[in-house]
């Protein structure tokens, strides 16, 4: 499991200082981000250099309550290997003081050769830095 601990803004926020749903999405990929940064790389040269790309094919969420703009949230990432070529980060956003649930699911990434874009292995130096996360 990886975690990060994130502030939230009021630009993240609609009108009424409540997150925006679509942040939520940002947050994730944030945390995915911040996995391979702590691992000692770059996610994007690590891309580049592997020639191959990682979009995302499935998300769900399951919102129990909003985040107010301005709230410290801590966003838990849980990789799982599915097979050669995919990855689900199932997460879950807590309130950073109390540690309730505030949002859980997950998000389903398959690994696409960056020319032709079909479904490819995960490189080994990918492969490495998730399942060191698991």
């Amino acid at each position: 499991m990886f975690e990060l601990k994130l502030q939230t803004y009021w630009s993240d926020s609609d009108p009424a200082g409540i997150v925006f749903y679509g942040n939520y999405c940002r947050f994730i990929e944030q945390a995915e981000e911040e996995l391979f940064r702590a691992a000692g790389a770059e996610r994007m040269t690590l891309l580049k250099e592997n020639h191959v790309w990682m979009p995302r094919v499935e998300s769900f969420s399951k919102f129990t309550r909003p985040i107010r703009a301005g709230a410290a949230v801590r966003l838990r990432l849980h990789p799982q290997l599915k097979g050669e070529k995919t990855v689900r980060y199932d997460f879950q956003i807590l309130d950073d003081t109390t540690t309730e649930t505030i949002t859980e699911g997950y998000v389903t990434v398959v690994c696409v050769d960056a020319t032709r874009f079909n479904a490819t292995p995960i490189p080994e130096a990918i492969r490495t830095i998730i399942l060191k996360a698991c």
